[in-house]
C-alpha cells in the first residue's frame, strides 16, 4: 500500500517527523507541513509538488478521512505517499508527430 513507501521506526510505527521524501529534484519536508489537511489544501499541496489534481478527485483516492467540526481531514503523510505512488505508477508516453514511413 502507500505506507510501504515510508520509512518505519524501530518500534514499527511510521516515523513521519524526520522523514523527507524526494520528488524529482525537489525534497518535501513533511515536518514543515501541517499534520492534517482538508481536501482543498491537500489538492493544492499535490498540485504544487506532484501533478495537477482537484479537491473533488481526492474524494475517491484511497485515503483515511476524519470528519472533525464538519471538515474532512486526512494525514498529510498519507496524502503524499498516495500521490507519490500514483506518480510512480504512471506510464510515460512519448508524443510527437509520426513521419510518413511510420504512418503506413
Amino acid at each position: 500500500m502507500a505506507y510501504s513507501l515510508l520509512r518505519r521506526a524501530g518500534n514499527g510505527d511510521l516515523s513521519f517527523t524526520q522523514y523527507r521524501q524526494s520528488v524529482g529534484d525537489e525534497l518535501i519536508d513533511l515536518a514543515a507541513l501541517p499534520v492534517r489537511v482538508d481536501r482543498r489544501a491537500g489538492a493544492e499541496l499535490v498540485t504544487k509538488h506532484f501533478f495537477p489534481v482537484s479537491h473533488r478527485s481526492l474524494e475517491v483516492w484511497p485515503l483515511t478521512w476524519r470528519h472533525i467540526n464538519g471538515k474532512a481531514l486526512c494525514e498529510t503523510e498519507e496524502l503524499v505517499a498516495v500521490a507519490r505512488a500514483k506518480l510512480k505508477a504512471a506510464t510515460p508516453i512519448r508524443g510527437g508527430r509520426r513521419g510518413a514511413k511510420e504512418a503506413a
